[in-house]
């Protein structure tokens, strides 16, 4: 697939900065909107487009919005809205943009014969980083925010394992006192059956002692149906 029309759009916009010394310092930061076509191509059995805006100021890359579109209909599909972090994500010079935009965002989740759209958001830190999966719906033919087990969205900072062979999803998070992962089971059709969760808090007793609390869950249609607890204490060097 390749990029058959493109269209610049030059946006200015001026933020004003005050300093102790001069009235005013005058800062001007010029914005070029880059629109990108895709050819046709088929998913999910639906004949399809890209088109994706991409906001380029004076440092870089900046925003991107990307939809999909119905090839006949012009039917929105799925629509994406973030800023870049890393102009490397999106590699928009090159003439395989879409095909490397298909290869790294769509993979079957879920394990149910139908490709669902993953894609990272950067947050401050890592630990505020956020991987959203949008899971393929088959009867309104869009892409939706699917909730697990317990009434969760599937999104989490990272995803661990695809297991195709056990049909799990690993996805897992993390904090200044532990580490979380989810492990979802899904059935032939791309429900999920039951879900584990794990977690491990630690903080430290005293100088000498770290406390670690692990914590397995099972749930099913949102109730928890079986929970351990350990509690082990390790001594620090």
């Amino acid at each position: 697939m390749s990029c058959h029309h493109s269209k610049n759009n030059f946006v200015t916009n001026s933020t004003t900065i005050s300093d102790t010394i001069s009235a005013e310092i005058e800062i001007e930061v010029k914005y070029d909107t880059i629109v990108k076509i895709s050819e046709p191509f088929i998913l999910n059995e639906i004949s399809c487009y890209w088109k994706h805006f991409l906001i380029i100021a004076d440092y870089g890359l900046s925003d991107i919005i990307m939809e999909l579109k119905e090839n006949k209909t012009d039917r929105l599909i799925f629509r994406h809205f973030d800023y870049v972090k890393y102009e490397d994500d999106f590699n928009y010079k090159s003439d395989s943009y879409f095909d490397e935009i298909n290869e790294k965002h769509f993979k079957d989740v879920n394990f149910d014969g139908y490709k669902d759209f993953i894609i990272r958001s950067y947050g401050s830190m890592p630990m505020t980083d956020r991987t959203n999966i949008n899971i393929f719906n088959k009867q309104t033919k869009t892409f939706d925010s699917q909730k697990d087990a317990d009434g969760e969205y599937l999104s989490d900072t990272n995803i661990d394992e695809i297991d195709t062979i056990n049909k799990t999803l690993t996805t897992s998070s993390f904090s200044i006192e532990g580490v979380y992962r989810r492990k979802h089971h899904f059935d032939n059709n791309g429900k999920i059956k039951f879900s584990e969760y794990l977690s491990e808090d630690f903080f430290y007793l005293n100088d000498t002692i770290e406390k670690r609390i692990t914590k397995y869950t099972k749930i099913i249609n949102g109730k928890e149906v079986e929970t351990k607890i350990d509690t082990t204490d390790f001594k620090l060097k």
